[in-house]
């Protein structure tokens, strides 16, 4: 199942690159596990706390709560006689 990141998580991701960091990094300096750094991150889990540090540490704009999750993107839909229903991201024409 594909997700589609929010707008924080990849914000997030970019100051990692400028900064040439990666979640161990992070977790390092926050005394987190690079689990729960890369779930904060990726939108798997909403902890206030971490986004809250997370976002002091890159200047990042604190989020409003749930916002950091992942969406699940959509995909094409099969229907019973076989055809497919295009969404958005759909590889069916």
């Amino acid at each position: 199942m594909d997700k589609k990141l929010s707008p924080w998580s990849k914000e997030v991701k970019k100051a990692m690159l400028d900064r040439d960091m990666d979640t161990n990094d992070v977790a390092a300096a926050l005394h987190y596990t690079r689990q729960y750094v890369s779930t904060v991150i990726n939108g798997g889990r909403y902890y206030r706390d971490a986004v809250v540090r997370i976002s002091q540490m890159f200047d990042i704009e604190v989020p409003e709560e749930g916002t950091t999750l992942a969406k699940t993107k959509q995909s094409c839909r099969s229907h019973n006689d076989g055809s497919k229903t295009k969404n958005r991201g759909c590889l069916y024409g």
